[in-house]
């Protein structure tokens, strides 16, 4: 009974309070959201920017290939078509399975508009029917490798 005569706060301070709680946690929650949007944002746009330079721009072909020129070197002929230079091809080396016949090379670069035979460090393995070249662009000052763009040649009988 002690509690009877006490006096509780009134009723104008307490939604004064009840106010000012809610206008500071609105005030933390925008804050946090919109440095979380402006991440999420540019995290999307870096990755469109790549997404669109590998599938527009990107336009190359693998030519001729000489398996052995008599010298025991191999050659690769690459064309780029697309108005981006190629930083960089690699080519990977496939059997009529679809097995890995050897380690991948990289060629090197290719300017637009270029075709460009390459002499391989070392000859394309023995029981080669496929080949595979991916190639990397610069994308916003970074090199970007275009997994999505991969282009192969086929040919018969292998290496």
């Amino acid at each position: 009974m002690r509690f009877l005569n006490k006096k509780g706060i009134s009723p104008l301070i307490a939604t004064v309070l009840l106010i000012g709680f809610t206008v500071a946690l609105a005030g933390v929650v925008i804050t946090w959201g919109s440095g979380f949007v402006e991440r999420i944002t540019s995290g999307t746009e870096e990755r469109t920017e790549r997404t669109l330079a590998c599938t527009s721009d990107l336009r190359f072909e693998i030519g001729n290939v000489v398996c052995d020129d008599g010298t025991g070197a191999s050659k690769v002929t690459v064309e780029n078509k697309g108005s981006v230079n190629l930083e960089e091809i690699n080519l990977r080396f496939f059997n009529q399975e679809g097995t890995l016949t050897g380690a991948s090379q990289r060629v090197g670069a290719l300017e637009k508009y270029e075709i460009r035979s390459f002499d391989l460090v070392t000859a394309i393995p023995a029981g080669t029917s496929k080949i595979e070249a991916l190639a990397s662009l610069i994308v916003e000052g970074q090199i970007v490798t275009c997994g999505e763009a991969v282009k192969e040649k086929v040919f018969a009988p292998g290496c």
